[in-house]
């Protein structure tokens, strides 16, 4: 029986025709460290949390989501929800003035 090929330069039982194959692990390497919370901010309950959307496709969706579970699941008070004029473009000042003025913690969300 002849040899099946099942990609160019590979015949069926992994010989190859001259060419090296080079299989990659996907996986991480290393496990990033957890650092916790900030000693400063050790928890959201009772803080004033920002969100600040950036126009991205489904940033509107997430952060939507996440201002329901920071409030359901992590106490915060209140949630104030501030849009960028443009992802490609830098925030007003004016917003971050205000976001900062108000919030003891700003999310910048970020999707596609």
């Amino acid at each position: 029986m002849a040899d099946k090929v099942i990609a160019p330069g590979i015949k069926s039982g992994g010989k190859t025709e001259g060419n090296t194959i080079e299989i990659l692990d996907p996986c991480a390497e290393d496990v990033p460290e957890e650092l916790g919370l900030s000693p400063n901010l050790p928890d959201l309950r009772g803080k004033v949390i920002g969100l600040l959307e950036n126009r991205k496709h489904h940033a509107d969706s997430f952060l939507q989501e996440l201002r329901e579970i920071l409030v359901q699941d992590y106490g915060a008070k209140k949630v104030v929800y501030a849009t960028k004029f443009s992802y490609s473009a830098p925030c007003a000042a004016e917003t971050l003035d205000a976001l900062t003025a108000e919030c003891d913690a700003v999310i910048h969300g970020v999707a596609d």
